[in-house]
């Protein structure tokens, strides 16, 4: 069975910096975004055409599995929760993006539940998750947008600037005619 699980795994295609990405966060790490107390992304992503349409925050924590606990005991993604954040984003660092193998798959991951170490998440709803895993923390491209998303509704709240090395507020963002956005002159 596991040689099985890992044709179909390594069967899915490898990262690029062209695909586009998500990294789900608790509404909690929506503010520290803002305030630049966080600015690079690590941990668990996935491919955002593989996770863009689950979007009730129900169906987030059980396709991506957040309902575990953290090292102080608190749940990030509440039981009976409405919001959560995410970041739509893309990356230069793909050479940094693994599939989280455990030994049995012939890699190295040791993380515990909720990580499978079989490549995907360990959903129980029929989503079919394929999850990647960043192996430290690096900065999304230009242009990633930080999501505020409350009872299944998107709400861009932030953009990334690469110069700054900040996510930056919407109101703050100008679009031009064609389309490219632009801090607006102060």
């Amino acid at each position: 069975m596991a040689e099985q699980q890992l044709k179909i795994r390594d069967s899915v295609p490898l990262i690029t910096k062209d695909t586009p990405l998500q990294k789900t966060i608790p509404a909690s790490d929506i503010e520290k975004y803002l305030s630049g107390e966080y600015v690079g992304i690590g941990g668990y992503i996935a491919k955002f055409y593989d996770v863009g349409h689950i979007k009730n925050c129900d169906d987030v924590v059980e396709s991506f599995r957040l309902d575990y606990t953290s090292w102080n005991g608190n749940r990030l993604f509440s039981v009976d929760g409405n919001v959560y954040g995410k970041i739509k984003f893309t990356t230069n660092n793909v050479d940094n993006i693994e599939i989280p193998y455990g030994e049995r798959f012939g890699g190295t991951n040791t993380d515990g539940p909720p990580c499978t170490q079989n490549g995907f998440t360990g959903s129980r709803n029929g989503e079919f998750v394929p999850e990647w895993h960043f192996n430290n923390r690096y900065f999304p491209d230009n242009g990633a947008e930080l999501y505020r998303v409350t009872d299944g509704t998107e709400k861009l709240v932030a953009i990334f600037d690469s110069d700054l090395k900040l996510f930056i507020p919407v109101k703050y963002w100008e679009v031009k005619n064609d389309k490219t956005r632009v801090l607006k002159e102060t």
